[in-house]
């Protein structure tokens, strides 16, 4: 996934951060959060959106934890720069697929997000996912 690694490369030069809050507010991408209950979540963590006149908008679960928001955040604006044929994507802690893959990795990268092996040595993957503050299953799809 070398391409991906080229698009987090050129966004943090051209913008000079890595900070997912940041880069929505430069690349005009509107970060909205709804209650956990709101129809459009369908019971996901995150949903990026596109219209038919390149309006970007990430709507996003109320009350996240930091960590996990960030992470969603970015596995999101993954989306909207890995994947610029969809209109429409969801985050869930289950996600399959190759997008999903792909905007996982984007998040994992655009957080600098790395694994000290000797640090990590023993740990269970649920335990090395905690250690690094990713969901779970976006550190095993990682990995598979």
């Amino acid at each position: 996934m070398e391409w991906i690694d080229d698009i987090v490369l050129g966004l943090v030069d051209e913008f000079n951060t890595n900070d997912v809050y940041e880069l929505c507010d430069y690349l005009n991408i509107s970060i909205r959060r709804l209650p956990s209950d709101n129809i459009l979540l369908k019971d996901k963590a995150g949903f990026y959106y596109r219209d038919f006149e390149d309006n970007e908008a990430i709507f996003i679960k109320n009350g996240l934890h930091p960590s996990l928001e960030r992470f969603v955040l970015s596995h999101e604006l993954g989306h909207a720069l890995c994947n610029t044929d969809l209109l429409n994507a969801a985050f869930s802690l289950c996600n399959k697929g190759k997008f999903e893959k792909q905007a996982n990795y984007f998040a994992f990268k655009l957080n600098d997000i790395n694994f000290d092996k000797v640090e990590l040595d023993g740990m269970s993957l649920e335990q090395v996912a905690t250690c690094v503050n990713v969901p779970y299953q976006a550190l095993l799809q990682l990995i598979t």
